[in-house]
């Protein structure tokens, strides 16, 4: 949530271990009543599309003609907590995907390539985070970071080399499989889609969503947003103020 929401919230003791020991922190169930407030009381609302690289200060200063107001912003959309929720700008979003699927990943063929199921239908991982794994017809390497049998891969990070498709082994477990096919981590499959554009991990006749795509429709999705029409914004604080005083 914006600095400038909290700054209105009081502060109260909580027990958080119900030992007797009590913490100074901002009264959450306040916040609740606000939010219940906000959901029944206030009709002044419109919907704004932000524009790339937009900051939510520059945004109240042109509603408001007060940047300092930007937390209005997160007052009255859920799904804003915090800076991190505001949509980033283009490029911003480019460096965050690139970041955040830096790695290379190994599709196998099937999941049990991955990992094993016993008896019990417990399933352990033949591979093991910051493993080493080597190709030796290519000679590269790599480092596993992540492990998913639910889509029959593993992601390497710090990789030197260009794997293939041909047979790779872990060095710490031994395990090893033939790689069905390389790609870069952003270009894989993040989830499917059915004909009702509902989530899926099903991929037969469903249609499948990057990781690179699926972020950038999550920072689509955020442009969109609700405000306090200007005539009713001095209102609103009032009452808001109030409220959280109570």
């Amino acid at each position: 949530m914006a600095e400038g929401f909290f700054k209105n919230i009081p502060n109260i003791n909580y027990d958080f271990k119900s030992d007797g020991k009590f913490f100074e922190a901002k009264d959450l169930f306040r916040k609740v009543s606000v939010w219940s407030y906000l959901q029944e009381g206030i009709s002044g609302y419109n919907y704004y599309r932000i524009t790339d690289g937009e900051r939510p200060d520059v945004l109240a200063s042109r509603l408001y003609g007060d940047g300092t107001l930007y937390w209005t912003f997160f007052l009255v959309n859920e799904n804003l907590q915090d800076f991190s929720d505001w949509p980033m700008s283009q490029v911003l979003l480019h460096k965050f995907i690139t970041r955040k699927y830096s790695g290379t990943v190994l599709q196998a063929s099937s999941s049990t390539d991955i990992v094993s199921f016993n008896h019990d239908t417990n399933v352990s991982s033949k591979f093991t985070l910051g493993e080493k794994v080597t190709q030796a017809t290519t000679g590269a390497y790599g480092f596993v970071t992540k492990i998913d049998p639910t889509h029959n891969r593993i992601v390497l990070n710090s990789v030197l080399g260009t794997f293939d498709t041909s047979t790779v082994v872990g060095s710490e477990s031994s395990k090893s499989f033939t790689v069905a096919s390389v790609a870069d981590e952003k270009d894989v499959v993040h989830h499917y889609t059915d004909s009702n554009d509902l989530l899926t991990t099903v991929s037969t006749d469903n249609t499948p969503v990057s990781n690179e795509k699926y972020e950038r429709d999550l920072n689509e999705e955020r442009h969109l947003i609700r405000y306090i029409e200007p005539r009713y914004i001095d209102t609103v604080i009032r009452e808001f103020k109030e409220i959280v005083r109570e």
